[in-house]
């Protein structure tokens, strides 16, 4: 056997002195990490073959191993593996909430979005999926329509009621729904479920669409919804990349073209709208939901945060507000409490006299409540509780709110557009941009500058027509 004088190539002896392998080493870097990295691998002689072909398949080896090396140190080696995309998704999915016990909307987020990518990836290899593939997945995305039922009341049941002497509570029950709603149903241009349409027509031996009109409409995702989707479909091929289990990341903007979808308008109030909703929040008689409504409307809270608050957070001598919690709702884990996933929404506010009044008469209730309910609420903090003295769910914000404002007459918007109205309202009121942005919790002035455009371009006509008023005047 001819001697091997290749200095990265050391043969290995058994007892009798008769070489049985060969250790090979190369010197190359983490692709990760840019440091130097010595990679290393043996190889064992196959039994029967003589001194030429030793040699001939130890330079093949050595070959195929260095040029494994040179790929690793580049980031493009890949390792022989069948594993199919579901596969790897299951298991990326489980390290989520390894990695990091708090990241809830993180893995809500991701499991969601892997009903529809496993639909369609699910039983390919990783190494078969393709950016053809990818492509065509992501104009099936943006294809993709639900259909959208809106159901208005057009002509009320009152008469129905009145014509056969009905009582009002006992119809409601007997409809299988509450009072409210009935009463709700019963006027011109509200807003129903079908259910409840349904229910009331039934029990009337009507037609449904002689008092309720029923609009049916296809709408395409929106783009945001497309966006998530895409978005955890390039995390998933990206750890797969840094795993070396497939070379490259198909799903990136690189290899595909821009996802699109529709862009759903923001519904708020208008500056009346607003002065009316503030007045209502005034006279209801029910503390909590008027503080609620009032730290919505006024501070243009997340209701997340509104949720998350404590009364530590609270300063009667400063009059500021401190959002340092969230407190968010998922079918699968209950109610959570955390800090907010960024920085910049944790923040301190000045709050309006208006708002401090509210507040101060809310903690006056809240301690006779806590004296009533005893050990329920002895052991909490949380602003907002329910009568057991667990914290408030904060799906609880969004019936209270359309039930309020329904009574009130206003738009039944949700607790979102109120934060949108809230900031629309400070902009309109002349308040600087960067004080705004602050306030609202936003990383920068550029995030509320791209949410707010037309709030701005509104200030920016009116800007032009005070500035001719004062030249010309």
């Amino acid at each position: 056997m001819s001697k091997n004088k290749n200095k990265n190539c050391y043969p290995r002896h058994n007892k009798n002195g008769e070489i049985i392998s060969y250790r090979f080493f190369f010197s190359g870097k983490d692709f990760y990490t840019g440091k130097p990295k010595q990679y290393t691998k043996t190889w064992k002689i196959p039994i029967g073959l003589n001194n030429k072909e030793i040699e001939f398949e130890r330079k093949k080896f050595e070959y195929e191993f260095y040029k494994e090396c040179e790929k690793k140190s580049l980031g493009t080696f890949i390792q022989d593996n069948n594993i199919t995309f579901e596969e790897f998704s299951k298991q990326w999915l489980e390290r989520i909430l390894k990695r990091n016990e708090e990241s809830f909307s993180y893995y809500v987020q991701a499991e969601n979005s892997l009903k529809i990518l496993n639909q369609y990836f699910g039983k390919y290899l990783l190494k078969q999926i393709t950016p053809l593939i990818i492509q065509k997945f992501y104009d099936y995305l943006c294809d993709r329509t639900y259909i959208k039922e809106t159901v208005t009341v057009k002509k009320s049941i009152n008469d129905l009621i009145t014509l056969n002497k009905l009582n009002k509570t006992r119809t409601a029950e007997d409809c299988g729904i509450n009072r409210l709603t009935l009463r709700l149903s019963s006027r011109v241009g509200n807003q129903v479920s079908l259910e409840t349409a349904r229910n009331i027509s039934r029990y009337f031996n009507v037609p449904l669409t002689q008092y309720f009109n029923v609009e049916r409409k296809e709408i395409k995702y929106s783009k945001a919804t497309n966006s998530g989707i895409r978005t955890i479909l390039v995390i998933i091929l990206g750890e797969a990349k840094r795993q070396q289990l497939i070379e490259h990341n198909y799903a990136s903007k690189d290899y595909t073209r821009p996802i699109t979808g529709t862009t759903k308008q923001k519904e708020i109030f208008t500056e009346q709208e607003s002065k009316e909703f503030v007045q209502a929040v005034l006279k209801e008689k029910n503390l909590k939901k008027r503080t609620i409504f009032a730290l919505l409307i006024f501070l243009g809270l997340r209701k997340a945060e509104i949720c998350g608050l404590s009364w530590e957070d609270i300063d009667f001598n400063k009059n500021t507000l401190s959002v340092k919690h969230n407190a968010l709702y998922y079918k699968k884990f209950g109610i959570v409490t955390k800090k907010p996933k960024t920085e910049n929404s944790i923040r301190t506010i000045t709050l309006p006299i208006q708002l401090v009044n509210i507040l101060q008469e809310y903690k006056q209730w809240y301690q006779e409540q806590k004296q009533n309910y005893g050990d329920l609420w002895a052991c909490t903090d949380f602003l907002f509780l329910q009568d057991n003295g667990n914290i408030i769910n904060p799906c609880t914000i969004n019936s209270w709110l359309r039930d309020f404002n329904i009574k009130n007459g206003l738009k039944p918007i949700p607790p979102h557009s109120l934060r949108h109205t809230c900031i629309t309202m400070q902009l309109n009121a002349g308040i600087p941009i960067k004080v705004v942005s602050t306030r609202a919790g936003h990383s920068n002035e550029q995030i509320t500058l791209g949410i707010y455009t037309h709030t701005l371009q509104t200030q920016d006509v009116k800007a032009a027509q005070l500035y001719n008023n004062y030249l010309m005047n």
